[in-house]
């Protein structure tokens, strides 16, 4: 898996429905094109114009799009793990044993220390 912080959403860019038609994705390809372009004095962006063009060039071709169907699932599936772990209060629990265990442990640590320098 490629790393996080490369990896864009293309329904996202688009701003549409992971189940959109290609005509959808024609049509708000169009709106986002003109927004982003450059040339546009107003709300130009380059950066995002690209993104633009590389969301529509891989969401139009239906190859392209299955396979990142693919990664945007496995990847939406890592989110939604993320987000259930996170709102587990028994994780925090156990987070909270750990970090009292190793407080513990480095406090005995640094006593040691301070006991070997007298």
């Amino acid at each position: 898996m490629e790393d996080d912080f490369a990896y864009i959403d293309y329904y996202e860019v688009l701003e549409i429905s992971p189940n959109a038609s290609p005509e959808t994705i024609e049509r708000m390809f169009r709106h986002h094109a003109r927004r982003y372009h450059p040339d546009n004095q107003d709300t130009g962006d380059v950066q995002r114009f690209k993104e633009v063009v590389e969301a529509h060039n891989t969401l139009r071709d239906p190859v392209k799009r299955a396979q990142y169907d693919v990664e945007h699932h496995n990847r939406s599936t890592d989110h939604r793990k993320l987000v259930e772990e996170a709102i587990d209060s028994k994780g925090m629990d156990r987070d909270s044993v750990v970090q009292r265990t190793l407080m513990q442990l480095l406090y005995v640590k640094c006593r040691r220390n301070i006991d070997n320098r007298a």
